[in-house]
């Protein structure tokens, strides 16, 4: 009898402690947040080249991203990319544009000190 009532009552003594709230990464730790990104999310580059959507100044873009060997990334051209805690930064592969590709499908676009919101796939 008292199976019956231990997961109902575990549910409802965890609910009791979110005061109807919905549980968000604000607060969370930074390294938290960067294991469930590892673990959890598409990361960039991991089947090969990623194609970029972005609106810059209204206009949409799109741009495609490979790898081309070791440090090596190929866009328009031949660029860089380098692995920081949060981003593949790559440089060079289209004039004048940085990306800041992040695990998920998101990131940045930095061109002539403005930046834009992006998505990958």
């Amino acid at each position: 009898m008292f199976k019956s009532f231990a997961i109902p009552l575990s549910a409802a003594l965890l609910l009791g402690g979110c005061d109807g709230k919905p549980l968000t990464f604000t607060g969370t730790p930074v390294a938290v947040q960067r294991a469930y990104a590892d673990t959890f999310q598409d990361t960039p580059f991991a089947r090969g080249q990623i194609s970029v959507v972005a609106t810059e100044h209204g206009d949409l873009h799109t741009f495609t991203l490979r790898p081309c060997g070791g440090d090596h990334m190929c866009g328009a051209r031949q660029g860089h990319v380098a692995k920081t805690p949060d981003y593949f930064v790559v440089t060079g592969a289209y004039a004048g544009r940085t990306f800041y590709v992040s695990p998920g499908g998101d990131g940045w676009i930095k061109r002539n000190g403005t930046v834009y919101p992006m998505a990958w796939n």
